[in-house]
């Protein structure tokens, strides 16, 4: 009955999440992926420092002075081995740039400023938030909140 309990606890979280994601109209789905594998703090630290130079790029120095940020949610996840940290995110774009520049911009930065870039990188316009707020979610049964990757996200 314990097994039962915990189950339908997970559940209640997941749908709770899947229903915090689609909370934003969000635009661009992306995945980024590592050389070799890492460690969870690694992946972490990784996404912090690429979206700290994307802010930097997009907004110049009103990143740091005014907290002016991209708009993004990041997950962390382990893979199907639970050894293969990759990253889930969604984001916009900033006013007045195409989503398909800012998928561009995304790669760019991605795979020439991130030392243990993997060369798999996913970014795609949004076909269904639905689906796509499911998929971010996927991994929740196994993390739990820890999926969520707070310090790299901004909402």
């Amino acid at each position: 009955m314990l097994t039962k309990d915990i189950r339908m606890t997970k559940n209640d979280g997941y749908e709770e999440l899947v229903s915090f994601i689609r909370q934003n109209e969000w635009q661009v789905f992306g995945t980024f992926t590592f050389k070799f594998n890492v460690k969870k703090e690694q992946a972490e630290r990784a996404l912090n420092i690429f979206w700290n130079i994307l802010d930097r790029k997009l907004f110049g120095n009103l990143s740091y002075r005014k907290n002016v940020r991209s708009k993004r949610l990041c997950f962390l996840q382990s893979g199907k081995s639970n050894n293969n940290h990759h990253i889930h995110f969604v984001a916009n774009s900033i006013e007045g740039l195409a989503i398909e520049d800012f998928g561009l911009i995304l790669k760019y930065i991605w795979q020439s400023k991130i030392v243990n870039a993997g060369k798999e990188i996913r970014i795609e316009k949004i076909k269904s938030l639905d689906a796509t707020s499911r998929y971010l979610a996927h991994e929740f049964y196994k993390l739990g909140n820890d999926t969520l990757a707070l310090t790299c996200s901004n909402i």
